[in-house]
């Protein structure tokens, strides 16, 4: 309780602009027809005490915050509002957030100056997507794949359908690993999208698309996680089976150190359709789980370091990756730092709860992620 008052005992203004017609409420207790001189936000002008009650809409939304904080101050608006808050023993921000969502709200919570705000605004409208999307992106992309790797890899179809199925097999599981984290932490995700390209390889990979804040840094990392994790272990798997059926001769484009350590144990050759979208995978790990912008590894940095420190490391990896052509002739990483400077540099949105540290089995959860980085490292002198 802030002040002494109790709990709904909230002594509200409704004001109006009397040059632009601006409305906000404010906590406070000004008579009706007191003017706030020059006090707009819009124009500058005079606010005038019209009411002394909160709308319905909002009035809801104070008696879900008092169930966590105590409110000291606030401003709302039509938009949205602004609310001063005090967090006690038994705060909690996930169970503010469920409150808030029955309500069509959702809240940011921020530190300014020592004092914690909190952000409340409408959800946007639900967005119907477009269910045959997904499903027609997947056929073009078992298309693509079959054909462009039956036309630059393998000329036998045989072994271009088992690296098909196989490579969608891991990418659709790197995205259901995205898609089952969110899930958990009750973020609205689309179903995976697939991209057909005509590339050796038949695609550019799939990607799932947030369409709700993500509440938590522990989510944030957990949605990192996932999909890395669950796609190194089915590429592992596919490998491993591609290895136990054998074949002749090294790698066909490239390896892992992963994978050399499973071909020392299992035996087989490394040139299986198998073996090559196992090791697709790997190197598509390896570049995702860079630590940089909104790349999953991205994201597990921002669950371990704060905005600033976030930007920083991703201003420097890109320009570590873009300069690595001088110090690894070989490889390409120049391009991949390139798109991380032009199309990932801006600001990562971060999460809801930007002030709750991350949680030391999260902590250790991506710490743990980042290790398959060395397993993953496309080796000097095969080409990425």
């Amino acid at each position: 309780m802030a002040g002494g008052r109790k709990k709904g005992e909230v002594p509200v203004i409704g004001l109006e602009c009397l040059s632009c017609g601006h409305a906000e409420y404010q906590m406070s207790s000004l008579g009706l027809g007191e003017l706030l001189k020059g006090r707009c936000p819009r124009c500058g002008g005079d606010l005038a005490v019209t009411g002394k009650e909160l709308p319905k809409e909002w009035g809801e939304v104070l008696s879900v915050l008092e169930r966590e904080f105590s409110v000291v101050d606030f401003v709302l608006g039509r938009e949205g509002g602004e609310f001063e808050v005090e967090a006690g023993p038994g705060s909690s921000f996930p169970r503010l957030l469920r409150g808030l969502r029955s309500l069509g709200k959702v809240g940011a919570l921020r530190r300014r100056g020592g004092a914690l705000y909190l952000r409340v605004l409408s959800l946007p409208p639900r967005r119907e997507g477009r269910p045959y999307l997904p499903l027609l992106l997947l056929g073009l992309t078992l298309l693509s794949t079959l054909g462009f790797s039956y036309l630059f890899l393998f000329g036998e179809a045989v072994e271009a359908l088992l690296f098909s199925v196989s490579l969608m097999a891991i990418l659709a599981s790197h995205e259901l690993g995205h898609g089952l984290a969110a899930r958990r932490n009750g973020v609205e995700a689309s179903p995976p999208y697939f991209i057909p390209a005509p590339t050796y390889l038949g695609t550019l990979g799939a990607v799932v698309r947030v369409r709700s804040p993500i509440p938590t840094r522990d989510a944030l990392v957990e949605m990192g996680a996932s999909g890395p994790l669950l796609g190194f272990a089915v590429a592992l798997l596919v490998s491993s089976v591609g290895l136990a059926l054998g074949g002749a001769g090294g790698a066909r484009l490239f390896t892992t150190p992963i994978l050399l350590l499973l071909r020392s144990a299992l035996g087989g050759g490394l040139d299986n359709p198998l073996v090559l979208s196992g090791s697709v995978m790997m190197v598509i790990t390896f570049l995702n789980l860079l630590p940089a912008g909104q790349l999953d590894g991205g994201h597990l940095a921002r669950g371990l370091l704060s905005a600033e420190g976030h930007s920083t490391l991703t201003r420097g990896m890109g320009l570590g990756l873009l300069f690595s052509g001088l110090l690894l002739p070989g490889y390409p990483f120049w391009i991949w730092g390139l798109l991380i400077l032009l199309f990932f540099g801006r600001p990562h949105a971060g999460v809801l709860d930007d002030l709750s540290p991350l949680s030391s089995s999260h902590r250790l959860l991506a710490f743990s992620t980042f290790l398959l980085l060395p397993l993953t490292f496309p080796l000097p002198g095969v080409p990425a």
